[in-house]
């Protein structure tokens, strides 16, 4: 998923809900590697305590130059039952 949004010329993925910052961090750490390419570059925020739509608002005013629209990717946790 890094790698299409690299690809596709993603300005930024914004993260909401429980745990968001652990993933945010992760995704930036796919996104720039070993540092060694500095066109690896995506802005990542995260937004715990915010609802979906305040995030969406942020997402859409975050550039003054309109690329594209915001799109959501909804990622799920599953638990493993003991």
């Amino acid at each position: 998923m890094v790698e299409d949004f690299l690809e596709d010329g993603v300005a930024l993925v914004a993260f909401i809900g429980k745990d968001c910052a652990k993933i945010e961090d992760i995704i930036d750490e796919l996104i720039v590697g070993n540092g060694s390419n500095s066109e690896r570059f995506i802005v990542t925020t995260s937004h715990q305590d915010e609802s979906l739509q305040d995030v969406v608002e942020f997402a859409e005013s975050f550039s003054t130059d309109p690329v594209g629209k915001v799109q959501i990717i909804e990622l799920y946790h599953h638990q493993k039952c003991n």
